[in-house]
């Protein structure tokens, strides 16, 4: 198997070699969810360090297969406010919603999301 992918960084005169690492944000929707881990596995199957930051059943969704396969992708959950958005729990991927009449509701939480991963420390 051949090295993997690196950057090379000029340091004061001297060549670093860093190793990449990708960190995908999937939108928590099946349809986005399925082709972004099979993005992020196949970059891990290519030796990139990659990380997934996705809310708790998301993750939970992959995790066996990321252990099956012994890849080095990392999974990062993030709370998905349910509570605050007039969601029930565990509705954290579009497709666990109840009635489509809650897919405002999914969006808006989907935007708080982001001001939440300021507070939650990743890595």
């Amino acid at each position: 198997m051949a090295s993997p992918p690196t950057i090379a960084a000029v340091d004061g005169g001297e060549q670093n070699q860093e190793k990449l690492h990708f960190v995908l944000f999937p939108f928590m929707a099946q349809g986005h969810m399925v082709p972004m881990m099979d993005i992020a596995m196949v970059l891990a199957q290519r030796g990139v360090l990659v990380s997934v930051v996705t809310t708790p059943v998301n993750a939970a969704r992959f995790e066996s297969q990321i252990r099956r396969n012994a890849l080095p992708i990392n999974l990062y959950p993030l709370d998905f406010p349910c509570a605050e958005s007039g969601l029930p729990d565990g509705c954290e991927p579009f497709d666990l919603l109840p009635s489509f009449s809650l897919a405002a509701n999914f969006f808006a939480a989907s935007a708080r999301i982001e001001k939440l991963s300021d507070k939650q420390r990743i890595g």
